[in-house]
């Protein structure tokens, strides 16, 4: 366990912020910490609800309600789950580190392309490129990925999370970073619950593949395809996602 006393005599160097976290990169290290935001901070924030400003200021403190340490507890549970292509998007390093100011957070890998620069969201990918057949990439592996996340009931709720990381200019791969298994449930110990993972990763993954497929088609091609009732994948039930997955498996599509 790593113990940083005095967080801000670090150099930090600020990567970004959730609803309720913040993320900062070591400075020359290939490693970030993730930290609670400041409960004054969000006090002014608009943006921050209620409910996650009482979040922050009770579980900073409090391992058994702090975010940061069920990610790491889950992610030492993946790492038993798992089979390694899988757990490989998954960061290869993530471990409690606690701070006398802003409580316990974690010290996790930074997902890097090959330049140095951090990986982007699949998203944002899609945005920046005009190349339809990578569009087409991008969204195939998506879109495998997360039936690969509902097969195994992974606890991966946000899939806007998903980055890419570049290999080389021609090759990718899927990252995650950032997952909370069981910080967002009303019930505690859903998250053990395997079907009823596996129904909340097949409802948020459908909409996601449903707003990639609009950024992939463009909006009318989008509407035509779907108008026509021609599916991809994340549309189908759970038995056609099944059935499709086996059929693209068995080389029958």
């Amino acid at each position: 366990m790593t113990c940083l006393p005095q967080i801000g005599n670090l150099d930090l160097e600020f990567i970004g912020k959730g609803s309720r976290r913040e993320c900062y990169r070591l400075q020359n290290q290939d490693v970030c910490v993730k930290l609670y935001r400041d409960p004054a901070a969000m006090d002014v924030d608009r943006k921050a609800r209620l409910s996650q400003r009482l979040h922050v200021f009770a579980a900073r403190f409090v391992r058994g309600l702090n975010t940061n340490i069920q990610e790491w507890r889950y992610h030492q549970a993946l790492k038993r789950q798992l089979p390694p292509e899988l757990l490989a998007v998954f960061p290869e390093r993530i471990e409690p580190v606690y701070s006398a100011e802003r409580g316990w957070g974690i010290i996790e890998s930074l997902v890097l392309n090959p330049d140095g620069s951090l990986a982007k969201s699949v998203q944002t990918e899609l945005a920046n490129t005009q190349d339809q057949e990578l569009r087409m990439r991008l969204y195939r592996e998506t879109e495998r990925l997360l039936g690969q996340l509902s097969a195994y009931a992974v606890c991966f709720f946000d899939p806007p999370n998903i980055l890419v990381q570049w290999l080389s200019p021609d090759s990718f791969r899927l990252r995650i970073v950032d997952f909370e298994p069981s910080g967002k449930e009303i019930v505690p110990g859903l998250s053990y619950v395997k079907p009823y993972v596996r129904s909340k990763v097949r409802r948020r993954s459908n909409r996601y593949l449903n707003r990639l497929r609009q950024m992939v088609y463009g909006a009318a091609d989008y509407a035509q395809q779907m108008g026509s009732g021609e599916k991809g994948l994340g549309d189908r039930s759970w038995f056609g996602q099944r059935v499709m997955a086996f059929a693209q498996k068995a080389g029958l599509l």
